[in-house]
């Protein structure tokens, strides 16, 4: 059995914690056969354990205490502690995991809301199990999700050579903050809705849930409004900026962008239309 769960990004611009991009970066579990103790096979590095301590394990455990044991192979092209939802990644695969083995027939809005209550915000896990661009919202426990249509992107993501601390500082937003992002999201609904481009891109660069800006963010905004293209906001806490472009422009961008000034690589990431997929 295999068990494939995309990469996401769920904190950008006014869609932070609501509004998720699934991308083509995948995390592969193998389920191999049974043994007498869980060992996992991978190359991801020292601090990711081999054994019943490892996150998915653990995780597939605390819902089916009784899974058999099994030899697993785990191979991923999600960069962690990036932003792009690495850790999501491996809980939906702990829940799928427990699911087929443990023979528990979650339906996916069972395993939407046993993720999204253990994250605390719905954003990823909701691009990692349907895939796309979704929007979704977690009110006392209570989830609420859905895939919605877009016109059609590409990303661009840039990672900074050096991690940022980009932790927000603020527990509380203003009442003008929160009415700006909330109408920044309103309006950016009814823009992917009449397929406006270059006003979806602006209002994806609303900063009200940001009060810590990249440095690099202005630089490469500027770079992206020279062709004319907008959708360009920081993620995550580590200094991660993603460019939402139409697919015949990535080239061009990629070919401006390549004189940037700034301390980092960018990379084109084509979005997964399809989210978690098993294979039995």
């Amino acid at each position: 059995m295999e068990i494939k769960v995309p990469a996401t990004i769920g904190d950008f611009g006014p869609g932070k914690a609501s509004i998720g991009f699934a991308l083509d970066l995948w995390l592969t579990v193998t389920v191999l056969e049974e043994s007498a103790e869980w060992h996992v096979v991978h190359d991801l590095g020292e601090t990711i354990p081999h054994d019943e301590t490892n996150y998915i394990v653990a995780v597939a455990k605390k819902l089916v205490p009784t899974l058999t044991p099994h030899k697993l192979s785990l191979t991923s092209d999600i960069p962690l502690q990036r932003g792009l939802g690495s850790s999501t990644a491996a809980l939906m695969a702990a829940i799928e995991l427990a699911d087929q083995l443990g023979g528990l027939g979650l339906d996916d809005f069972t395993k939407l809301t046993l993720a999204a209550r253990t994250e605390t915000q719905p954003a990823n896990v909701t691009a990692t199990l349907l895939g796309g661009i979704t929007t979704s919202y977690l009110h006392q426990g209570d989830y609420f999700g859905s895939q919605i249509v877009t016109p059609a992107y590409e990303v661009i993501v840039y990672q900074p050579t050096e991690r940022i601390d980009m932790t927000n500082r603020a527990n509380e937003l203003s009442m003008v903050q929160a009415i700006d992002a909330a109408a920044a999201g309103n309006m950016l609904f009814a823009a992917w809705q009449s397929n406006q481009y270059a006003l979806a891109g602006q209002l994806l660069e609303n900063d009200s849930f940001n009060d810590v800006l990249s440095l690099d963010l202005t630089p490469i905004r500027q770079a992206t409004h020279a062709l004319d293209v907008f959708g360009t906001n920081q993620f995550g806490n580590h200094g991660s900026i993603a460019i939402l472009v139409a697919p015949e422009k990535v080239q061009d961008m990629l070919d401006v962008l390549a004189h940037v000034e700034v301390d980092g690589t960018f990379s084109h990431i084509a979005m997964a239309a399809s989210g978690t997929v098993v294979t039995v």
